[in-house]
């Protein structure tokens, strides 16, 4: 174990010191370094911790689908459906706001950072999907125990109802799954670009101003997260004997990859070869 940690510090120290050679991009190399090196903190964390701080994170971004389901209710009927879920912008980040700041697993925020280990030769991708499939395990978890709770008090603090609820998922599922996977290739793009953002600065301020900004982005196309969906999604379910098991479990394969993709390629692949691609030797 100690050989192969000092292996990892060796590959550390090899690419912070070729990166010094690169004219001109300090910027970038302090952005690569800082990801690879939050990636190896991550890759270390045991099982566990892992899976529990997932647990975490699925609870807290149920937040957000409190607040939204919360502002359904509360202006249906007063404007337009349309408007209504692109006001959901407004308090979609709140959720993200709190995992981020708060460092717990996220899957979608993980993506491109838990990539670059990887592309830089210090992780393989078994251990990627080691860490992919705990947290993604660990957020479904947190996100169904958010759901069933906010369910079975929400109606009876009169924030929301049962129908809200299906109202919202039925809103998310409801789609060709072309665009459904697309649009989760959107979302993990733009998920892996705020770990990316977040890097680049350090003042606590700046960083909930990415997280919003970033989030909101997302909140306000529709674009579709998979551990938001997730409690979007099972919430009808629970509800509604038009959404099966099936649209559930497809919703889910589909956001998954799509966010998948988005993070680990459009981002984590991307800015790694550019990175590579400026390395003088």
């Amino acid at each position: 174990m100690k050989s192969k940690d000092k292996n990892q510090e060796k590959h550390q120290e090899e690419l912070e010191k070729t990166s010094e050679k690169i004219a001109s991009v300090d910027e970038h190399r302090d952005i690569v370094s800082r990801v690879i090196r939050e990636g190896e903190e991550i890759f270390k964390i045991n099982n566990k911790a892992i899976t529990l701080s997932a647990i975490i994170a699925g609870l807290e971004i149920g937040i957000s689908y409190f607040l939204i389901c919360s502002l359904y209710y509360l202006l249906s009927g007063t404007m337009a459906e349309n408007s209504i879920f692109k006001l959901f912008s407004l308090v979609y980040p709140i959720g993200f706001i709190l995992v981020v700041l708060g460092k717990s697993a996220l899957f979608t925020e993980q993506t491109s950072v838990l990539t670059i280990p990887v592309l830089n030769g210090q992780r393989t991708i078994w251990e990627l999907l080691r860490v992919w499939g705990l947290v993604i395990l660990g957020n479904l978890i947190g996100g169904i125990l958010f759901t069933l709770f906010i369910s079975l008090l929400a109606p009876h603090l009169n924030l929301f109802t049962h129908e809200t609820m299906v109202k919202i998922g039925s809103h998310v599922v409801h789609y060709d799954a072309w665009v459904l996977f697309l649009s989760a290739i959107v979302a993990g793009w733009l998920m892996g670009l705020l770990n990316w953002l977040i890097n680049s600065v350090k003042n606590s301020l700046t960083r909930i101003f990415l997280i919003f900004m970033i989030t909101a982005v997302i909140g306000f196309g529709g674009f579709h997260h998979s551990i938001v969906g997730n409690i979007e999604v099972f919430g009808a379910f629970l509800h509604s004997s038009t959404i099966t098991l099936l649209d559930y479990l497809k919703f889910l394969s589909l956001a998954i990859v799509g966010n998948a993709i988005g993070g680990a390629v459009v981002v984590g692949l991307f800015k790694y070869r550019i990175f590579e691609s400026n390395n003088v030797k």
